[in-house]
Order: C-alpha cells, then structure tokens, then sequence
C-alpha cells in the first residue's frame, strides 16, 4: 500500500497555496509517493510545470482543479446568495484532460460569479454531465456540497447529491474523508463514510495540503493575510488549522482513528494508489501543432513556399522573374528550404510571412528583423526581415540548426500603435477560438515579500522600507534573502540586523519561507498563441482584468506543448521613424525610405561622432554617448558592435576599450591564426560575435555549422562533459587542418571565456539598422524626427523635458501650442516645432479633433468667443477651455496674450455661447444679436459679416492684469507637466553648465553614492517627521532636462530648512541614491542661487599646469573648508584659465569649496593669486 495525495494546493492557487511545484514534487519523491495529483482553486496553472517535473523525477503526475459548483445553470442571473461548492476534479487520460480543459475554460470564460478575491469561476451540473468523459471527482472539503448538506442536518440531500455524482461518474466518483482535527470533520467524516457503505462508493483519503511541511504554518498563515489585507493578529480573519500540509502514508493512517474503524481508514488511503493507477499518460507535450494556414490550389506547404520565397527573393536582388541565382544565393536558399521541409516547418514560415505581408501592405511598420531569424535567408526573401544576411555574414544555423530539433523563433517588432491591428488580422484569419494572448506570473521577489510579511506583522513601514533598500537590486533582480542572510551577504549590516534581532530573524525567515511564490497574474507583453483546434480544448483559458482571453499557461509550458507561439512586439522607435518618413513627406515632398538610406552617409557618421544621441535608438543612455564619442563609428558594423559589446558581461571584461583603440590604430589588432584574420577582421580581431565562434569551429576544426552550433550552445551552459568532448574534437580537426595543437588548445580556451560574451550578430545588425535609421533621420531632418520624437513620447513629460532641452541645444525653438496652428501631434513649422495638443492634459481626443474639424471647416478662431461659439460645451467644455487657457494655446486671441483676461471672461462667454445654442436649437434669435448683425452688415456692405456681428455682442469682463510671470509658468506645468514658454532657470544655462556637471535628466545613468552637484528648482516640497520626532523633507527637484525626488534627512534639514521653499533656485551638493530601481538623490548641502557668490581664481595656462602652483592653490583653499557638521556655507570656487586672449571656465570640486568666502580670499592674495568674489551667480 502506498498513499498517493490527491488533493493539494500549490503556489498557483494564489496566495492561498505556500508549496513551491519544484519543493512538492521534490516532498512527495522523499516521502516515497509514486504519484501526485495538483487541485489549485479552480485554475490549472501549473498542469505543465506538474508534467515535467514529475516525469523527471520518475512519479506519476495527475492533472486537477479544485472547481466551484453551483445548483442551476453559470448562465442564469447570480442569486443574491448562490452556494459555490468545492470538488475536486482530476484527469484520468487525454480525453479527461481535454474535458478538464474546456470546463475549466468555461468556467472562467463563462461562469465567474462574485467579485473581488471572492471572485470564482464556476461550472454548473449540467456542464459536468455533458464533459465527465475521463475525468474523476471527489468531494473535497468541507466547502463540498456533500460534507456542507451533512453539517446542515441534511443526510437525505447528502445521499441525493451523491447518487447524482454516482450515476454520471461510475467508479470514478469518491466520497474524500479528511481529518484537520476538528468537530466538523468528525461529523462529516461519519455521514460520508454511510453515505458510502449504503451506496456502495468507494472512499479516498486526502489532505487537503496548502504548504510542504508543519514548519511552513505561519508562512501560509502569512500569505492569507497578504491575501485579505489582514494582519496575523487580528482575531477576526481566516485562519486554517495548522495541518494541511503533505502528509505521509504514516500519518495519514494515524487520522481518523477517534471516529472511525481502521479497516476502512486503511481502505481509504490503498484507494488514493488505487486511483493514481486508473491515470493514464496525457501524452500532450512536444508533438507541433501548427495552425492550418489556407494552402492555394495545387500546392503544398512546401511548393507554396518555396514559391514566395523564389519570387520574393528575385525581388530583392531585382532580377527578371525568369532570371537565376547567383550561386550563394540560389544555393543557400535551396539549402535553407530543404532545411524547413526536413524538419516540418513550412506552414509556420508561411503564417509569419502572412501576418508581416499584411502589416506591410497596409503601411503598418515593422522592424528590419529581431533575434536570430535575421540569418535566414528565406526570411529575408519573404519580408519577414530586412537584414541580407549573405552580404552581411550572418549564419542560418544560429537560427534553425537540423542538428538541433526545436520550433522556430521568429519575434516580430511592429509600430507600437498599430501592433494591435496585426493581432486582429490574426484572430480573425484563424478564428477568434483558435487565438489567444499568454499569462505571465508574477513572483514576490524578496524586497515584495519582506514589505508584505512586515505589513501583516505590523511592523512600520518605515522599518520595513530601510530594510528592504538594503538588498542590492543587480540587473534587474533584488538578491534573494538567503543570499542577504550568508557569510558572503552583499550587505553586511542586513546580516547583522537578522543575527541580532529576534524580531527581524522571524521577519525575515518568515518571508524567506514564502520568497518566490507567485502573488498575481498578468499578460505577456507581446506573446500570442495561435492553433489549429479550438484553444479550450488545448490549454485552459481565463480573462485578464480587462477582459482580453489568455491561456493559463505561460510561455514556456505553451511552446512545451508543441503549440505555435509568437511575439508580437510593439517598438515605439518604429512608430517614431515612421512618423518622422511622414512628416517630411508632408512638409518638404521628400519621400524617404528608411528600409533603403545609403549606409555610408557623412552626416549621420558625424552625428554620432559628436554625441547628438538623444532618441537615437539603443544608444541614448549617458554611458553609451561617451563609448559612441570615442568609438567614432564609421559603418553598420561598428554601430553592431557597440551594441553587441554595451551588456555586463563584455563592459566588465573591458572589451570596449580594446575595441576602440584598435579601430582607431592605438592597439594592435593580433590573431592567434591566419585563418581567424577573416573571421574576426570587422570587430579588429574581438570575438564579439556567437556567430565568429560557429565559423572558427567550421574553418579551422572542419565542424559543420549545424555542429558549431551545438558547440557555441555548449560553451555558453559550460557542461563540463560537453565540453570535454567538444574540446578534443575541435584540437583533432584543427591540428588535421594543419594548426598546431598548443594554438588549437589556447584558441579553444579563448573561445571558451568569449563565449559567455558573444552575442548574437543577427539580432545586433537588425537592431544597428534601426539605429542608422533613426540617426540618419536626425542628421538630415532634425525638425521632423525630434517633432515626432515628442509626439511618440508625449505621454512621459520627463522624456518630453529632456527632448525638448536636446531641441534647445540642436537650436529649435519648441513653440507652445496654438489653438489655429496646432495639431494633434507636435508639427514643424519651418525650423521650429509647434507643440502638440494631445500633450496638453484636460483636452481628450474627442475635443482636439472637433477643434481640428471646426478649424479646417470654418476657419481660424479670433476671440475666445468664436471658439465658444462654433464649438458647443458638449464638444469643447470648460475645463478643456481652461487647459488652453494655461497651456498658452489661446495667447493669439487676447492682446498681449493676457491669460488672466481669458479666464476672467471664460464663465461670461461659456454662458452666452450656451444660451445662444439653446436658441439656435429651438429656432429661435437673440434681439441684440439681430440689431448688432443688423449694424454689422450695413457698415460691412454684405452678409457676410453677420457671424462676425454675432460674436461683437460677446460679454466682456473688466480689465484684468496678467499672471506674475512665476504663476503663469507654474499653471502652464500643471496643465503639460513642465514649464514651456520659459524656465525660470534658463537665464541661468551658462552657469549650469559651468556649476552643475549633472544634468537632471541623466541621473538615471550615475552610479549608486556618487556625489554630484545640480543647479535646481524645487516645484515641491513635503515635510515629515520621523519616529523619533525629527523633521526631514522630501522634495521634488527638477532643471531644464528632468526631474527626480530628493530626500533631506533631519541633522541636514535642521541646517538647511531656510534655504528649502517651493519654487526656490538651488545649488545643491548630494550624492545619489539608487533604490528599488528608482534613482533619488540625498542632499547633503545647498545655496540658493539668487545670494550665491563664486571665488574667482585668475590663473594663466602656464601656471595652472604647473603642480606646483596647484598644491599652492589646494593648501589655501582647504584652509578655509567648511565645517562638516554646518551646511548652507559652502561658496563655489571658479578656475580663470586664460590662453592667448581666451577664458576657459574651471569649477573646481565639491572638497574645494569654502566656508568663509572673504578669509579665502585674504588667504589667496597673500599667496599671489589673482583672485575676486563675484557678486552673484548671475553677476558671474
């Protein structure tokens, strides 16, 4: 005998489920189980996950969910207190499983009743009857109808609801028996095990496990309170007993031996094998199950692709249809072809070539290519991409190897606005059943976990956060808490916390515990499943919270399944390149192809050379502008390169300066063989490339590609045994090929460390093509690519600040919208940009096109009356006016652009324009307005003048002055999200660039604790007060680039409270502060600006560059530093260099600023400097 649990709870049931899949399957193989059935709450999540590892671990897996019954029909109205009755649902075979599948889609898709997390998916009797076919039930908990109808006194209901279940599932029907220690399993326990012995149904034993063992109590118990919003010592909450975990044969025979006799407990835990043995293999993974793409007439898949491919590529290469290939082209296509045949591929290149020819045809843009697909030829020649690969040396196999059996991965990038016609087009070619998005999960990484464990521990939030900001976030992932708590802790002082205080110890054990389960759902950015069958036959399906269908598996378990997965991409740079080909089409009749510029172009070359890299694709960061500055990139290959070679790995090998020095002839380029001089001639003899490491295995050891594949893939998982075999074959086929055996071994070792770098060239050209584009683009047509560069980032004001200071530097006025001159995008206007009205917040989409329509109809707009008038409060209302108001978009209709004027008149015209409607609907006229049109008309000598009359009559308030400038430009940030006809520190922007070397907007690249100095304004400011009674601040600083928050702590407040008001102009000393993927700066110092005096030091060339008048220099200076412990002192010290008749500005560091300006200046005209106090900051 040997129990089998058939009723348990993983991390898939929501926070309500503690056990991890891979721990269970690892606990059930410990605890000597020869099978493991998986019953989440009315989901199937983890069926795949459950497959895989079970058959790795040599046990049985069974399929389950634990579904919600109800009495009557999912799709008759909810009743106001509708039962919802657990059962346990398992999958016998494969037609079980399809049964489960298409209930549990149904459920979801159909039958979600309630709301909130007491939301459940539902099925009904009659759907149970109508798809019972290999499935098994049991009764579950005490939350089952049966057990429910017994605690209710209701033995006859019980026998009735169990001879239902029994005629419609045979002896696939069990009556569950459980024992969590409580009265009411007593009772249920009894009136099931009569129920059985009267009808002659067969009894299981179950857990009804939640978390792996009894340590894992008060990590679930944690969970649930996440789940419920409680704390873990609140007495009114849920609470479980403390006993559903995963129990053994043992203990399960121990239970139920106070209420009943053991002959039938022993029965009921052999009936768990028992129904383990009935499960049969599902047989659902890695059998292809491509959609059936429309074949034409007389073709196959095959005939038919070869066809478009042969047609499509005579194209590119522009030959006569009849014409032949050259060699390298006809061959490899051959060759590819036979490839795609071989291995049963040829209806999938036809459904990409499909959705892609579509998204073409209709102008929709899409990327040159992504990944590895840009070395298929034949993706080339059918438009999948735009990369050559045979002139650009990119390797087919890297992509689909016939020695490595696996689907291929084509992800597509598409304009960002228009992704979702693509997948439209797909719903609707291969039918809305047979199309669904992907789930994705989303796991409590250990900075979630210990926030959430410390709420339901009431432990403040303020504790909480210090601990959590001392786990290092590395590429993306905080460290895990395991990690925090070892000898070799990135962070000592969380160490130390957790060995010292009890407090913190169960904190974090508790949250250790439950690190890495999964907290919510969500949906695949771009992955799409498309099959041949209806999809809730396939894989269970559900609704995101916006209603979209999405499978219950992920990515990975859908590809396990054989099922064709796509990703549908959307790139905002695409969107932006083809805004931009619009644009100067419109405005200069220039039609531009980006698919077709000449990649040898000066302009753009320079371009790059002096670092202009804002909206340049890949290439923006500040890191990355100081690499393009000195790499000077002189062709697609470099532009590759860099990109290939900007990731950790080759930036801490050091790689990119030795790329750079020997481009530009500082090193030499050395190979170790004459045979790698080709290979490695475009990166100056770097191994940059995957694909460099798959021709040195084919050129010099005499591996195939399809092998050098296997080998590149081998070296980068480093299996020792694999790589052990693949060395003695690479030096045997090199020293055959006439290499010596010492340069073979060395070569292979090199290959070996490079290999953790390479990067993949495909995806590297595709991605340096959209780069050339967008800076060919800027280089010659600045105005149009930075208009749609702000348009394409309108919704992100800190993205729009900084382009709009890059449009400052480029010299292109950014003009502020105009309500007869703006459109809804930001529009050139001969050398300057015109701001977009869909960037002015208040104005929906609705309102500006009806502006639009009314303008191109009728007309420009000459009062705030006739703007009122012509478009009705329905179309255009008050707080849309407002926001036109603000955003200084109505400034051409009020002398001097008096923006107080227009708002005093707006509640008298919104009025009159109102009631002029009323009487236009009813037929009506207005007296005055006869007389005035009347008037107008005589003196106007027509007709035409009456609109005009009508708008004369106009009420008018009295004379207002305009907003003080300091109001004007703060309503006109709250209404676009930045200061636009001015910024007050823009008459400051040579004594920004001089005192504050870091801008705002660049903050994002400056490494953790870097002191830094900014010349700042401070929009808001917020005081709090900490546990210990202090005061610090929070502000939000921002300068002509961006923004970013600001954190002043009590001792540094206490100093600097004086200096710190809303809208003040600061120099302030801080040093960065990155935390949880945000970046923040702590402000160590600050001066206002207004009262700021600069030390001037007059130094000629020769003496600034000799040591021994800069020690001279240093030793005043630090006479005079200022105290540490006192801020709001600290004076700027400027260097005059001066050379041949020219003044160069030098601000000397932060440690050499001084307290006492007037004793250092003492101090350095006794030493013979030349030195002055400027008056102020703007005298300077």
């Amino acid at each position: 005998m040997a129990f089998v649990p058939l009723h348990n709870h993983s991390d898939y049931s929501l926070l309500d489920g503690a056990s991890q899949l891979p721990a269970m399957v690892d606990r059930a193989v410990e605890l000597g189980m020869p099978a493991l059935a998986l019953t989440d709450h009315g989901v199937m999540y983890g069926a795949i996950e459950l497959l895989k590892l079970c058959t790795k671990a040599g046990i049985k897996p069974i399929i389950g969910n634990e579904m919600y019954v109800i009495n009557g029909s999912i799709d008759d109205p909810q009743q106001k207190k509708e039962k919802r009755y657990h059962l346990v649902v398992l999958a016998k075979n494969a037609v079980g499983y399809r049964n489960l599948v298409k209930l549990t889609s149904i459920s979801h898709l159909r039958g979600m009743r309630g709301r909130g997390i007491f939301a459940r998916a539902c099925i009904d009797k009659q759907l149970l009857s109508q798809y019972s076919e290999g499935l098994i039930v049991a009764t579950a908990c005490l939350g089952g109808e049966i057990p429910q109808a017994i605690l209710q006194g209701r033995p006859d209901a019980a026998r009735e609801v169990a001879s239902w279940y029994q005629r419609t599932f045979g002896d696939d029907f069990y009556l569950e028996i459980q024992d969590h220690g409580g009265i009411e399993d007593r009772i249920v326990n009894t009136g099931i095990a009569r129920i059985a012995a009267e009808l002659g149904i067969e009894l299981i034993a179950t857990n009804d496990a939640h978390y792996l063992s009894a340590n894992d109590v008060e990590a679930h118990d944690a969970l649930l309170c996440v789940l419920t919003g409680k704390l873990i010592s609140d007495v009114k909450r849920l609470r479980y007993t403390g006993t559903e975990y995963i129990k053994g044969e043992a203990e399960m025979l121990s239970l139920f031996n106070d209420h009943l006799p053991s002959e039938l407990i022993e029965r009921a835990v052999a009936n768990t094998a028992k129904v383990a043995e009935k499960v049969e293999a599902y047989d659902i993974l890695g059998r292809y199950q491509m959609p059936r793409f429309p074949i034409p007439a007389g073709h196959t898949a095959v005939s038919y692709l070869t066809e478009v491919a042969e047609q499509g590529l005579r194209q590119r290469l522009r030959l006569d249809s009849g014409a032949g290939f050259e060699p390298h082209y006809g061959d490899r296509l051959a060759f590819e072809l036979q490839v795609m045949e071989q291995m049963g591929f040829p209806t999938y290149f036809l459904v990409v070539w499909d959705y892609i020819r579509f998204a073409r045809d209709n102008g929709i843009p899409v990327g040159p290519g992504r990944g590895s697909a840009a070395g298929s030829l034949v993706a080339y020649a059918l438009g999948i991409t735009n990369i050559d690969p045979v002139t650009n040396g990119l390797l087919f196999e890297r992509f689909l190897n016939p020695e490595r059996k696996s689907m291929p991965d084509i992800d597509t990038d598409f304009c960002i606005e228009r992704r979702g016609e693509v997948i439209d087009y797909v719903t609707k070619r291969y039918g809305e059943e047979k199309v669904a998005q992907i789930i994705t999960f989303n796991r409590m990484t250990s900075k979630a976990v210990l926030k959430d464990v410390a709420r339901v521990l009431d432990i403040p939030y303020g504790d909480a956060d210090r601990l959590a900001k001392l786990i290092p976030v590395v590429r993306g992932k905080p460290a895990k808490l395991k990690e925090m708590i070892g000898a070799e802790s990135p962070a000592p002082e969380f160490r130390e916390k957790y060995e010292k205080d009890p407090v913190v110890q169960r904190w974090v054990d508790m949250a250790m515990r439950i690190e890495g389960t999964n907290k919510t759902f969500g949906v695949h950015a771009a992955g799409v499943v498309i099959a041949a069958e209806p999809l809730d036959e396939l894989v269970p399906l559900q609704r995101n919270n916006d209603g979209q269908v999405i499978t219950q598996y992920f990515m990975e378990d859908v590809e396990s399944m054989g099922l064709l997965k796509m990703d549908f991409l959307g790139l905002k740079n695409l969107t932006m390149i083809d805004k931009t080909v619009n644009l100067v089409q419109q405005y200069s009749g220039i039609k531009v192809d980006p698919d077709d510029l000449p990649l040898n172009d000066v302009g753009t070359y320079a371009l790059l050379a002096r670092g202009d890299l804002e909206g340049i694709f890949q290439l923006e960061s500040s890191g990355m502008r100081q690499i393009v500055r000195d790499l000077k990139p002189s062709s697609l290959e470099d532009i590759s390169s860099i990109l290939a070679l900007y990731r950790p790995g080759p930036l801490d090998a050091g790689l990119i300066p030795k790329f750079i020095n020997r481009k530009h002839g500082r090193e030499v380029i050395d190979v170790a063989h004459e045979k790698l001089e080709p290979i490695l001639k475009e990166t100056y003899g770097i191994m940059v490339y995957q694909e460099q490491i798959m021709k040195i295995a084919q050129e010099l050891a005499g591996y195939s590609l399809g092998e050098a594949d296997l080998l590149r893939r081998a070296m980068g998982k480093k299996k020792k045994s694999e790589m052990e075999k693949h060395q003695s074959l690479f030096v045997s086929g090199a020293t055959e090929r006439g290499v010596e055996p010492r340069i073979a071994e060395a070569l292979f070792e090199q290959m070996v460390l490079f290999a953790e770098y390479c990067f993949n060239k495909s995806h590297s050209t595709a991605y340096g093509a959209v780069t050339y584009q967008t800076a060919y683009l800027k280089a010659h047509y600045p105005v149009a690519y930075m208009a749609a560069l702000l348009t394409v980032n309108s919704g992100d004001s800190a993205k729009v600040q900084r382009y709009i200071a890059n449009c400052n530097a480029m010299g292109i006025e950014v003009m502020p919208p105009d309500v007869n001159a703006s459109g809804i995008d930001f529009t050139p206007v001969g050398d300057r940009i015109l701001f977009g009205l869909s960037a002015v917040r208040n104005l929906g989409d609705g309102a500006i096109r009806q502006l639009i329509e009314a303008r191109s109809g009728d007309g420009r707009f000459n009062s705030l009356a006739e703007l009122c008038d012509r478009l009705p409060g329905q179309q255009l209302n008050r707080r849309a006016l407002e926001a036109l108001i603000h955003s200084g978009a109505l400034d051409a209709l009020e002398p001097l652009g008096n923006r107080a004027q227009l708002m005093a008149d707006l509640d008298l015209v919104i009025d009159w324009a109102s009631s002029r409607a009323k009487d236009r609907a009813s037929g009506q006229g207005n007296l005055f307005d006869l007389f005035g049109a009347t008037a107008a008309a005589d003196s106007a000598g027509g007709s035409d003048a009456a609109g005009l009359a009508d708008i004369s009559t106009a009420p008018k308030a009295a004379p207002v002055r305009d907003y003080p400038p300091t109001e004007k430009l703060r309503l006109e940030k709250e209404l676009v999200g930045f200061y636009l006809s001015d910024h007050p520190l823009k008459q400051l922007a040579q004594q920004v660039k001089l005192l504050s070397p870091v801008a705002l907007g660049n903050l994002e690249e400056m490494a953790d604790k870097a002191k830094v100095s900014a010349i700042v304004m401070v929009p808001e400011l917020r005081q709090v007060n900490t546990r210990k009674g202090d005061r610090m601040a929070v502000l939000q600083l921002e300068d002509l680039t961006g923004s970013c928050e600001a954190v002043v702590f009590p001792k540094s407040y206490a100093r600097l409270a004086d200096h710190l008001m809303v809208d003040a102009r600061l120099l302030v000393w801080a040093s960065v502060d990155r935390r949880d993927d945000r970046v923040q700066l702590i402000v160590e110092d600050c001066r206002s600006i207004d009262d700021l005096q600069l030390l001037m030091v007059d130094l000629p060339a020769d003496q600034a560059a000799d040591i021994a008048i800069q020690h001279r220099l240093r030793e005043c200076l630090h006479r005079h530093k200022p105290p540490q412990d006192e801020a709001g002192l600290r004076v700027p010290v400027v260097a005059l260099v001066r050379q041949a008749g020219q003044t160069r500005f030098v601000r000397l560091g932060p440690q050499f600023c001084v307290g006492d300006v007037g004793a250092a200046l003492d101090t350095l005209i006794a030493a013979d400097f030349q030195a002055r106090i400027s008056s102020s900051l703007l005298a300077a």
